[in-house]
């Protein structure tokens, strides 16, 4: 009997562990994503296509870079709808809508956020 809770501890303190583990790498990953689209943001209003491009440039292949370790523990489809909100930016931005564009970086900033929120450790979430 003595073994059986001993084990079931282990598993359980495994299992904080691993969740406090991805939460933080999930935050940095994210957090880093944000402060990118913001200089993005920045590059829009100052209307310098160049700092853009290059900057979204970045933003994607970081996000390519981290996307394959973050999609063993967080949902496709949330995923799937940062890439598409990353991709309507790049199209935005290389079609001149600006203001299109500035409304495609809120709403990917808004489901990274999301995300950041649904996988961080907390009783709302585990309840």
């Amino acid at each position: 009997m003595s073994k059986q809770i001993i084990i079931c501890i282990l598993v359980i303190i495994i299992v904080i562990w691993l969740d406090a583990f991805t939460a933080r790498y999930t935050n940095n990953i994210m957090d880093n994503i944000i402060s990118n689209l913001s200089e993005v943001r920045e590059a829009i209003y100052q209307e310098d296509e160049e700092k853009m491009k290059e900057n979204i440039e970045k933003v994607m292949d970081e996000w390519d870079k981290n996307k394959s370790k973050l999609s063993v523990y967080i949902e496709h489809d949330e995923l799937e709808k940062v890439e598409l909100y990353m991709v309507e930016v790049n199209t935005d931005i290389g079609t001149k809508e600006y203001n299109m564009a500035l409304e495609s970086l809120e709403s990917c900033n808004f489901i990274i956020e999301h995300i950041k929120d649904k996988y961080k450790l907390s009783l709302k979430n585990i309840f």
